[in-house]
């Protein structure tokens, strides 16, 4: 988790969008201006080793004064290493668990929920801990749940087929504490997806690269574009760079304004985080 602790001067008189991603190692909030189009406000909190994650959360929320009847709605993103994706053709609600139990095996302090996909048409199953979906309910009378994936998805997809180059193979991968999900996209069409644990560089770079050779992406012509919790100096992205022409970081996106003191952190972090909002 980046901690980060930006916040505007809040209008609640106008219409606000409150949004919780919740990671294996902390939780961060945002604050959108609705009717103005404007991130106002952008905090992260660690977790401590071995402290309850749902009494922090809960304690957070407390500490930074967010009363949900302020918000016209609430979005919470839950960092699921867990997930299924499938066409939203031939997905049904009550064969969500069948569906996902086909790839993932369902604990039994597991629940789960699923996410539309309206921009590539296909839908993401994946599991929560109960116990966070019964903190969730007892804090909010009414909240939107997504996967990390959900914006991750729809904004690299719709981004490569208004591109100068939509047919153009890309790669797009965010970094979490302890995971990573990797989006290929090709002739912009979604062709690969999923998820991976890792515990050094060296993992984040072997499932890259093998995800090149499965796939046979081209070393000169497929770019890559990384978000989340990773610095630029990591050896992973160092190494990467050595055997891929093109690796970038995603920028500051411009679809919406926001507080000046947005500048002090890097936009990758949190860049698919802000996008829950479009």
């Amino acid at each position: 988790m980046k901690l980060v602790n930006i916040k505007g001067d809040i209008d609640l008189q106008s219409k606000n969008s409150l949004s919780i991603l919740i990671t294996p190692d902390g939780l961060s909030y945002s604050i959108y201006d609705i009717e103005n189009n404007k991130i106002q406000a952008l905090v992260s909190k660690q977790f401590a080793d071995n402290e309850n994650k749902c009494d922090k959360i809960r304690q957070i929320l407390t500490e930074e004064d967010i009363t949900p009847t302020q918000f016209d709605n609430v979005n919470i993103v839950y960092a699921a290493k867990s997930v299924t994706i499938v066409p939203d053709a031939i997905f049904e609600e009550s064969q969500a668990e069948s569906i996902f139990a086909l790839n993932r095996r369902i604990a039994d302090d597991e629940v789960i929920q699923y996410s539309k996909l309206p921009k590539s048409q296909t839908v993401i199953i994946f599991s929560v801990k109960k116990e966070i979906i019964n903190l969730l309910n007892s804090l909010f009378v009414k909240y939107s749940i997504f996967p990390q994936s959900h914006s991750f998805i729809e904004s690299g997809l719709t981004r490569t087929k208004i591109s100068e180059k939509p047919n153009r193979q890309r790669m797009f991968v965010q970094i979490f504490e302890d995971f990573f999900e990797v989006l290929v996209i090709d002739k912009a069409q979604i062709a690969n997806y999923n998820t991976y644990s890792y515990k050094s560089p060296n993992d984040i770079l072997y499932f890259i690269v093998n995800t090149f050779e499965q796939l046979g992406l081209s070393q000169e012509d497929c770019e890559v574009v990384l978000s989340g919790f990773i610095e630029p100096d990591n050896l992973a992205i160092v190494h990467l760079k050595k055997f891929v022409r093109t690796v970038y970081f995603e920028s500051i996106n411009m679809d919406f304004k926001y507080f000046y003191r947005f500048q002090e952190f890097a936009p990758h972090y949190f860049y698919n985080f802000l996008n829950i909002n479009l």
